[in-house]
């Protein structure tokens, strides 16, 4: 199977939430002082990239173009 440019980007903008959380998730965890920090600096910002990478591909990848066939509902048929 053939993965689009969309889905391609779709499942890279998954992978890093799902990374984000992970991270988050062990941090939340681990008693230790520093574990905030690993909330935030790298689960957190792996979460925000990749919600705005998923929100890029939804505005970036252009879509193909309309069937002549389709029509609006003005011409007789």
């Amino acid at each position: 199977m053939i993965a689009t440019k969309m889905q391609r980007r779709v499942r890279t903008s998954g992978t890093l939430v799902l990374l984000g959380l992970v991270i988050e998730l062990v941090s939340l965890l681990w008693s230790h002082p520093t574990a905030f920090t690993f909330f935030l600096l790298p689960g957190a910002l792996l979460m925000a990239c990749g919600s705005l990478f998923y929100l890029f591909s939804l505005v970036s990848v252009s879509g193909s173009p309309r069937d002549p066939r389709e029509t609006d509902g003005d011409s007789p048929s």
